[in-house]
């Protein structure tokens, strides 16, 4: 049986907090993290820092509210990998993510911060890695068994190291503008150690 849609004061605060994500995903991404603000995102959304403070207390997080939909907008991203294969999704990825470059530097230093376990956002960044690592895990495995990549070191491993390697090849281009998606691609070929049919299909 399919479960009825969500109605009255839940269906309302539901669309409420989608609204404020959108607008703080905009003013963030115009003005940053630290220079967008829960007054701004108010005024952008005709509403009293009251209503948006009752649904999102801190402007921390919003920001994990937003880095989370983020991550959601990837909710493809295996059969993607399935289809195209590992190394070319995560790089059409990188380069989508040169357009939004304010993004990127906000889950940067929220990443940073967040390693605090004390931090508001600390269980996100925990569920982010559980929630990644195995599913770029998965996606390595079924290359390999495809003969797309030759690497022989245990896939864990590698996704755990190839999140590494992004997340610090992002802080160089956000740094001093070091090409992102060359030095992925580079960095990518280096630690799975694609067939040479599957490096030119790319």
């Amino acid at each position: 049986m399919t479960e009825a849609p969500a109605r009255g004061p839940y269906a309302k605060s539901a669309a409420r907090r989608s609204e404020i994500i959108a607008s703080a995903t905009a003013v963030f991404g115009t003005h940053g993290y630290r220079g967008g603000s829960l007054r701004q995102i108010a005024k952008q959304l005709d509403l009293s820092l009251t209503t948006v403070m009752h649904h999102f207390p801190t402007k921390v997080s919003l920001l994990a509210a937003v880095l989370s939909q983020e991550d959601a907008a990837d909710t493809d991203f295996s059969q993607r990998a399935a289809r195209d294969g590992f190394i070319p999704t995560v790089l059409a990825i990188v380069e989508r993510n040169l357009g939004r470059r304010e993004l990127v530097r906000m889950f940067t230093v929220v990443q940073a911060e967040a390693t605090h376990a004390d931090h508001e956002a600390h269980a996100w960044l925990r569920a982010r890695y559980a929630d990644v690592i195995p599913e770029y895990a998965a996606a390595i495995e079924y290359d390999r068994s495809l003969g797309r990549l030759t690497t022989t070191t245990d896939a864990v491993m590698l996704a755990d190291l190839a999140i590494g390697m992004w997340e610090g090849i992002q802080v160089r281009w956000l740094a001093d503008g070091t090409d992102p998606v060359a030095a992925m691609r580079v960095a990518l070929d280096a630690l799975l150690l694609p067939t040479p049919v599957s490096a030119a299909g790319r």
